[in-house]
C-alpha cells in the first residue's frame, strides 16, 4: 500500500519486532509498495536488514473476522516454511519469531511476518516475463505442485469460489439504498448498479466453469505467481508473497505463469504429466476478476478517505469490470 496506515503504530510495532523476534531497530521505515498488507524496511542497530509486513486480518479473502484471518495466514506461513525447510530454495519463508512461530498477532486486527532482506526488486504485476524466465517459472510451479505431499499438513484447500463472493452478493442486493462509507461509496453503488446483470451473468459463468473444471487431483499452488511477487537475486527466480498458498487445481498458478502461451503450458504437461484445462484457466482468470472487485467494492462500502491507495483501488475496480 502506498499510504503509511494510522491505525498501525509503529512504536507498538517495534516493541513486537523486538520482543518476538529480538530485532531492536536502528530505523523502521514504511514502504510504499504492494496492494492490500503494509511493508516496513527494518535496519537494525547492527546493520542487518529485513523486511517487514503487517497483514490486516478481518474480512475479504481471509476470513469473516480477525481470528480465522490470523488463522489462515498462519497456515499460509507454516506451509511455505515447510517447502523452504524441503529444499525448495525459491520459496522465500518468513523468519520464525524465538518462539519459533511464523509470525505473531499485532493488536486484535493485525499479525506481522518477517522476512530476510533479499537483494533485488520485483517486477509489476502487469508486467510481461521474457521467454525465458517464463519458462523458468513453468518449471518452478512444476516443482512446487510436485512437492504437494510437502504441504498437506498445513496448507489450507482454496476453493473455485472466492470467499468474497457473499459479500459481493450482499452489495449486489443493497443498490437501491445509498451507500455511506465514504467519498468513493456512492460512485461504487453506481458502478455495481449499472454493471450488476454483467456481474450476474460473471458468478452463474463461475460456477459453470467451476463444473466444467472438475475436482481433479489438488496440489499446492502459490496463489498469485505473477511478475509482482517474482524477484530475480543472484542469478535465480524466487518467489515471494506466499499469503494465498493452498491446495487447489495447478490453473490456479498457471492462468497467471502460462497465459495464452500455448508453449509454456505445453511446457507444464511434459515436466509434470497433466494436461492443462482450458476450462480451469478461464475459470482462475475470471475468479481473479471476480475477487478483485468484491474486495474493492468491500472497502468502498466501509469507511475510507480518498487518498492514492482509494485512486490506485478505484482504477483497479473499473479495469476489472471490463474483464468480466
Amino acid at each position: 500500500m502506498k499510504e503509511q496506515p494510522a491505525h498501525v503504530d509503529q512504536r507498538e510495532l517495534a516493541r513486537i519486532l523486538h520482543e518476538q523476534w529480538g530485532l531492536a531497530p536502528g530505523r523502521l521505515c514504511h514502504l510504499p509498495v504492494g496492494f492490500g498488507d503494509h511493508h516496513w524496511e527494518l535496519t537494525g542497530a547492527a546493520g542487518g536488514r529485513w523486511f517487514i509486513t503487517v497483514a490486516e486480518l478481518a474480512g475479504g479473502w481471509r476470513g469473516t473476522g480477525p481470528a480465522a484471518g490470523y488463522a489462515d495466514l498462519q497456515a499460509s506461513m507454516e506451509t511455505v516454511t515447510a517447502l523452504r525447510r524441503a529444499g525448495l530454495e525459491f520459496a522465500v519463508a518468513p523468519v520464525p519469531t524465538a518462539g519459533g512461530q511464523a509470525l505473531a498477532p499485532l493488536g486484535d486486527r493485525h499479525a506481522v511476518t518477517v522476512f530476510p532482506h533479499i537483494d533485488g526488486a520485483p517486477g509489476d504485476f502487469g508486467d510481461q516475463l521474457p521467454e525465458r524466465d517464463r519458462l523458468a517459472l513453468i518449471g518452478i510451479l512444476a516443482r512446487l505442485h510436485g512437492a504437494t505431499a510437502l504441504a498437506r499438513r498445513t496448507a489450507l484447500a482454496r476453493g473455485p469460489s472466492p470467499a468474497s463472493r457473499p459479500a459481493l452478493e450482499a452489495a449486489l442486493g443493497e443498490l437501491g439504498q445509498p451507500w455511506s462509507g465514504g467519498p468513493c461509496s456512492e460512485p461504487a453503488r453506481q458502478l455495481l448498479a449499472r454493471h450488476a446483470a454483467r456481474l450476474g451473468r460473471a458468478l452463474a459463468r463461475l460456477d459453470e466453469l467451476a463444473r466444467a473444471a472438475g475436482s481433479g487431483p489438488a496440489v499446492i499452488t502459490h496463489g498469485e505467481p505473477h511478475p509482482g511477487n517474482i524477484m530475480r537475486s543472484g542469478g535465480r527466480l524466487l518467489l515471494i508473497d506466499w499469503d494465498t498458498t493452498g491446495l487447489a487445481l495447478p490453473e490456479r498458478d498457471l492462468w497467471l505463469a502460462a497465459g495464452d502461451d500455448a508453449g509454456a503450458a505445453g511446457r507444464y504437461a511434459e515436466l509434470t504429466g497433466r494436461r492443462v484445462s482450458s476450462a480451469a484457466m478461464d475459470l482462475y482468470r475470471l475468479r481473479w476478476s471476480l475477487d478483485d472487485i468484491a474486495l474493492a467494492v468491500r472497502d468502498f462500502r466501509g469507511p475510507h478517505e480518498r487518498d492514492e491507495d482509494t485512486e490506485l483501488a478505484w482504477a483497479g475496480l473499473t479495469e476489472e469490470m471490463g474483464n468480466i
